[in-house]
């Protein structure tokens, strides 16, 4: 299953989505507005990033987005994903499936911007199993390459909802759920 998972998760990542360059909106006068200055249409994120706990029970991390998107207008996006995050201390390999928001203030070619992942995550270690809930907001820079391509620079935090365990010599193993934050940083590129 973890072949499959994999495999599935390489075609995600290296499908090329390509956004429309241009769009022209006729006027009810018979005037037309051409606009080339952002891409509207579909678009594909991957987003690489190192992630380090905070808390109680945070733990470091690796992320790996790659989300497909529809550009609504030049200041938001909208987008479906999934992706890996790999747990060092507890060597588990979780994939999430989820939501992506973003918003840019302008439409230059430097721009700050806000994204919005929402999603739930599954422990694909010994099993494919739910673990729960992950919320990830970041804010940054996002910079318009000459070739229409964008790259984008952030720092966030993530939150992923989870069990953990404990042991003790009368009870055994006892299993609780615990928020496992991480301070983000990101980098990513989309088209």
């Amino acid at each position: 299953m973890k072949k499959y998972l994999a495999i599935l998760l390489f075609g995600l990542i290296t499908t090329p989505v390509f956004a429309q360059d241009e769009y022209q909106v006729e006027m009810k006068n018979g005037s037309s507005i051409n606009n080339t200055t952002w891409q509207y249409g579909y678009k594909g994120i991957v987003e690489l990033g190192y992630q380090v706990g905070v808390g109680d029970y945070g733990m470091d991390r690796l992320k790996l987005d790659a989300i497909i998107g529809h550009q609504i207008s030049p200041y938001f996006s909208l987008g479906l994903g999934t992706g890996f995050r790999y747990y060092f201390d507890a060597e588990a390999l979780v994939v999430p499936l989820l939501a992506d928001f973003r918003a840019d203030f302008t439409d230059n070619c430097v721009s700050p911007y806000l994204s919005l992942g929402l999603g739930y995550s599954f422990d694909t270690t010994n099993d494919i199993t739910g673990i729960g809930i992950l919320l990830s907001p970041a804010m940054g820079v996002r910079f318009r390459l000459p070739n229409k391509s964008v790259i984008h620079i952030g720092v966030g935090y993530e939150m992923q909802k989870m069990p953990f365990y404990t042991y003790s010599y009368y009870d055994g193993y006892q299993e609780f759920t615990k928020n496992s934050g991480a301070m983000s940083i990101v980098i990513g590129i989309h088209r």
